[in-house]
């Protein structure tokens, strides 16, 4: 599924209202409950990575995965494939590559 957000789009203002609205139910339902979500995880999306024009920042990532597990339940296993992200610089506002991996890891324990 691909869900296109707002150049500049944040957390608060453009992702989080179409992942909780879209994403989230496509992922699960009370019909259909995967075993393995697989997730191309697009990590350009930082407001430091000069790629895709938006907002985010590495904690965003975390968010997002407490939010996927939370919803399909700790018995779907989820798969994360890196997709994107370019920003390695250390200390980049926002957060770079190494730092929204982290987020992401830290969510999954």
């Amino acid at each position: 599924m691909t869900v296109p957000v707002a150049v500049d789009s944040s957390w608060t203002c453009g992702f989080e209202s179409p992942y909780t609205s879209k994403v989230l139910p496509f992922c699960s339902s009370s019909e259909w409950q995967p075993d393995l979500v697989i997730v191309c995880a697009g990590y350009d999306a930082l407001s430091s990575d000069e790629l895709a024009s938006c907002n985010l920042v590495a904690a965003d990532y975390g968010k997002m995965t407490r939010l996927l597990i939370q919803h399909l339940g700790e018995d779907t296993k989820i798969i994360f494939g890196l997709e994107g992200g370019y920003q390695l610089q250390d200390g980049a506002p926002g957060g770079n590559l190494c730092d929204a991996v982290v987020e992401t890891i830290k969510a999954l324990q």
